[in-house]
């Protein structure tokens, strides 16, 4: 399973909210990075609509979903740098967004 390596706090002081970096060794031994968000409204959406799944993930900074986030997508290896982007939608109930990028595009 992959795990939490680094932990760099990214949340700037006048943000509404939080920001995290993890550096993520996955279980075949790659690295990449994910960054986590969450803006107070998207914590009070999630509240407001009682969004468990959420507020668990809101919780724990969203390190849990990096995690398992982390071990599905492709390998740094061919595909270079890769970022993981996760934040919570205020629009949507607090649910959990993500999204990829890669350095190098798939051969």
């Amino acid at each position: 399973m992959a795990e939490v390596v680094e932990t760099h706090d990214l949340t700037a002081p006048s943000q509404d909210g939080w920001a995290l970096d993890y550096r993520i060794r996955r279980e075949d031994g790659e690295e990449l990075h994910a960054e986590v968000r969450c803006w107070n409204k998207a914590y009070a959406a999630a509240e407001q609509a009682a969004n468990a799944e959420a507020l668990v993930a809101i919780a724990d900074r969203g390190s849990a979903a990096a995690l398992e986030y982390a071990e599905l997508v492709e390998s740094p290896a061919s595909r270079g740098a890769v970022l993981i982007s996760i934040w919570f939608d205020a629009t949507d109930g607090g649910n959990l967004r993500r999204r990829v990028s890669y350095e190098r595009p798939s051969v």
